[in-house]
């Protein structure tokens, strides 16, 4: 391909498809793959973000996830109790009636919360992880 670009294929559903066609008719984008160009460009920055992660930390972990699917809501729960040393709340919100919403409250070192998110990623039926920290030493 010209401009150094590389051809590959990205297998999504067809909701997130047409999400995507949505964004690139009302955007500023010529076509999906420059769309996704953009997105995979914000996730790798946003993923780099969260990894490294050193020293005392404080922040909220965000969790989508489909409580419908098996075993996640007891792999949730599980990996509440294995970092109870870094979990200091949790706030669980029904979003429909199959998603929820998890606001995971998390305090200690920036390798054991990094340990944390590696955790909750992989997990079948989690659609979406995102944290936020800040220096709990001011």
């Amino acid at each position: 391909m010209s401009d150094g670009l590389e051809r590959m294929s990205v297998t999504v559903p067809s909701d997130l498809r047409d999400t995507l066609d949505d964004v690139v008719e009302t955007g500023d984008y010529a076509s999906r793959s420059e769309a996704t160009r953009d997105a995979l460009r914000a996730f790798v920055t946003e993923f780099n973000r969260q990894t490294g992660l050193a020293g005392a930390l404080s922040g909220t972990v965000v969790v989508l996830y489909d409580h419908d699917h098996s075993g996640v809501a007891a792999a949730m729960t599980d990996l509440q109790h294995d970092f109870a040393d870094t979990i200091i709340a949790v706030h669980h919100v029904h979003l429909s009636d199959h998603l929820c919403l998890e606001s995971i409250a998390v305090e200690g070192d920036g390798e054991r919360i990094e340990a944390l998110l590696d955790s909750l990623r992989p997990l079948e039926g989690v659609h979406h992880v995102k944290l936020t920290v800040v220096d709990a030493e001011g």
